[in-house]
C-alpha cells in the first residue's frame, strides 16, 4: 500500500505532498492499530473452572459428600456442560492458554479452560466421558504421590496413558508430587522444598502446568517453577478470570461450588 501511493506522488509532480509526514501518519496509524489490537487481547478475560470431586447423584444425596460444597453429582456437572457447548464456549487445554498468554495464538473471547484438582477418581469415571460425548477439553491437576501410590479414591498413574488415549482431549497436568500441603511463609528454604518436590513429579510424569495446592502461593515457589521448567501456574482470585496482564505464575482460577449458580460466571 505505502509502495502504491509513493509511486503515485512520484509519477504525479504537480501533486504537492511531503513524503515525510505521508511516512509519520502512516506509521503513526499502523502503531496505534497494533496497540488496539494489543489492547482488545489483553482485555478478554478467560474463565478458568475448577471442580475437585465429581460423584454420583446418590453419593451426593446420601453420603459424606452431601454437604460437601466441592463435591459436584454427575447430573449437574453435565448440565453445566451442556450449558457451555450451548453458549458456544469454545474449550481449552492448559498449551492453549499459554499459547495465547504468550500472544503466539487469538483466542474466541467466548473461550473457557475446564480443570479438576487432586486426580480423584469420580473425574475418571464421570467427568471424562461427559466431556467426550460433548467434544470437550479438560484437565486435571494431579497429585503425584497419591496417583503413583495408587491410593484409594485416587486415579492410578498407570491408567494415565490409556485414558490419554481413551480421551484424547482430557490432559494431565501437576498439582505437586507430595505438598499438597499448608506451605508456611516461615518455613526454612520453600524453594529447594518446592524445587525438588517438581523434580520428583517431573521425574515420573514430566508435566509443563501447575496448579499450586489450595490456591497459595510465595514468590519462593514461583522462581522453583520457573526453574525446574514449569511454564505456567494457576492459584485462585476474588475476581477469578484469567487475562494476559496476571503473572504466568499466578494465573487465576475460579473455584466451582455445588450451590452456586454456575452462569454468573459466564454473562458474556
Amino acid at each position: 500500500m505505502v509502495y502504491n501511493i509513493i509511486e503515485f506522488l512520484d509519477e504525479n509532480k504537480d501533486f504537492q505532498f511531503n513524503k515525510k509526514y505521508l511516512f509519520f501518519n502512516l506509521f503513526k496509524v499502523n502503531t496505534m492499530d497494533l496497540n488496539k489490537n494489543k489492547s482488545n487481547e489483553n482485555s478478554i478475560r478467560i474463565p478458568v473452572i475448577t471442580y475437585h470431586r465429581i460423584v454420583s447423584d446418590w453419593e451426593k444425596r446420601k453420603s459424606q459428600y452431601r454437604y460437601n460444597l466441592i463435591a459436584l453429582p454427575k447430573s449437574k456437572f453435565k448440565i453445566q456442560m451442556k450449558y457451555l457447548k450451548k453458549k458456544g464456549y469454545k474449550t481449552l487445554n492448559c498449551t492453549e492458554l499459554y499459547l495465547w498468554y504468550q500472544g503466539k495464538i487469538k483466542l474466541p473471547k467466548k473461550s473457557v479452560l475446564i480443570t479438576f484438582d487432586d486426580g480423584t477418581i469420580g473425574q475418571e469415571k464421570y467427568a471424562m466421558p461427559i466431556l467426550n460425548k460433548l467434544d470437550m477439553k479438560g484437565t486435571s491437576f494431579i497429585i503425584g504421590n497419591r496417583t503413583y501410590n495408587n491410593d484409594k479414591g485416587y486415579i492410578n498413574y498407570k491408567r494415565i496413558p490409556e485414558l490419554k488415549k481413551l480421551y484424547p482431549n482430557f490432559d494431565f497436568q501437576s498439582h505437586t508430587f507430595d505438598l499438597h500441603i499448608h506451605l508456611k511463609e516461615d518455613m526454612e528454604d520453600i524453594y529447594n522444598i518446592t524445587f525438588n518436590d517438581a523434580v520428583k513429579q517431573n521425574h515420573y510424569f514430566n508435566f509443563t502446568y501447575l496448579a499450586y495446592p489450595f490456591g497459595k502461593f510465595y514468590s519462593e515457589m514461583k522462581m522453583a517453577y520457573k526453574d525446574v521448567g514449569i511454564k505456567m501456574a494457576f492459584t485462585y482470585g476474588e475476581n477469578g478470570y484469567a487475562n494476559r496482564t496476571q503473572n504466568i505464575y499466578s494465573i487465576r482460577r475460579i473455584k466451582i461450588y455445588s450451590n452456586e449458580d454456575f452462569s454468573i460466571w459466564f454473562k458474556k
